[in-house]
């Protein structure tokens, strides 16, 4: 499914139908594409891909860049076939680019010795930072993570990093979860969720009921958090003193759940605590 748009940090994109076991998004700029994949990609789902990097579907000059970074499954041959799609559009005086890329697909292109092989400018997204100088970031997120649980009393969170480097929220601890929902939301940089919304707004955002939030309605993450049970979410931003982003805590309940103001209220007193504790947030 194709929509005009900017590319722009936190523009929300519209997602395919499910494909066979992937959704695709494409966004389109003045001189670019962006490809946003959400899913397994196999030998069955490669063609819902593919079919949107054919050199007559973009006019010369064109920048296409993919985001990956949602692909929970990655077939080696997705790695190779993507190669030669990247032939093709050179053909055509346009250039494909893996701007972001899950773990899975990371993997694979290491095994395949084909990490190098694509457009060289966005490669130092595809480098996982090392958490050695974050620690006392991740200590403070863990530790507001577990007082948001006991206060509510919610049987599932998680806390993100904002990795500003690479404009990316990514998991750095969690409780109540399954393999299928980290793998999921392994990075987040977009308006489909709520931890999303919370972090470009800087604003608690409170979910009731995720199956009717606009937030998530239409999108893969719909499935992800409805698959994991976690139907209703609260997620606060942890800001520095100085306004910076630290990053994301949120709590999870398994049924639709009002939020009381009382609740909204600890769970931002407590985000707003833990980021009073830092002068800047340099992550």
């Amino acid at each position: 499914m194709s929509v005009p748009c900017e590319i722009l940090k936190g523009v929300r994109v519209v997602w395919s139908p499910s494909l066979h076991t992937v959704r695709v998004s494409v966004c389109h700029a003045p001189g670019r594409t962006t490809v946003e994949v959400a899913g397994e990609l196999d030998v069955a789902s490669l063609p819902a891909l593919t079919g949107l990097l054919l050199p007559s579907e973009h006019p010369p000059g064109t920048w296409i860049g993919l985001d990956l970074s949602r692909v929970t499954f990655c077939a080696p041959g997705v790695v190779d076939e993507l190669l030669r799609a990247a032939a093709r559009l050179r053909t055509a005086d346009c250039t494909l680019a893996i701007e972001q890329a899950h773990s899975s697909v990371r993997r694979v292109m290491r095994l395949r010795g084909r990490t190098g092989e694509f457009a060289s400018a966005p490669a130092a997204r595809m480098r996982r930072p090392a958490p050695d100088a974050r620690d006392p970031y991740i200590s403070l997120l863990a530790q507001t993570l577990t007082l948001a649980l006991r206060i509510t009393g919610a049987p599932m969170g998680n806390a993100q990093l904002y990795d500003s480097e690479e404009g990316v929220l990514r998991i750095v601890t969690q409780h109540g979860f399954h393999r299928p929902f980290l793998d999921y939301f392994e990075t987040v940089r977009d308006r489909g969720t709520a931890c999303g919304v919370a972090a470009l707004e800087a604003s608690p955002v409170f979910i009731e009921e995720v199956a009717a939030s606009p937030v998530f309605l239409g999108t893969p993450a719909e499935d992800a958090m409805l698959d994991a049970e976690a139907r209703a979410v609260a997620s606060m931003p942890v800001l520095a003193r100085d306004g910076a982003l630290v990053g994301i805590v949120s709590v999870h309940r398994r049924r639709p759940v009002a939020w009381t103001r009382e609740e909204q209220g600890v769970l931002g007193r407590l985000a707003h605590a833990a980021g009073q504790t830092l002068l800047h947030a340099d992550v």
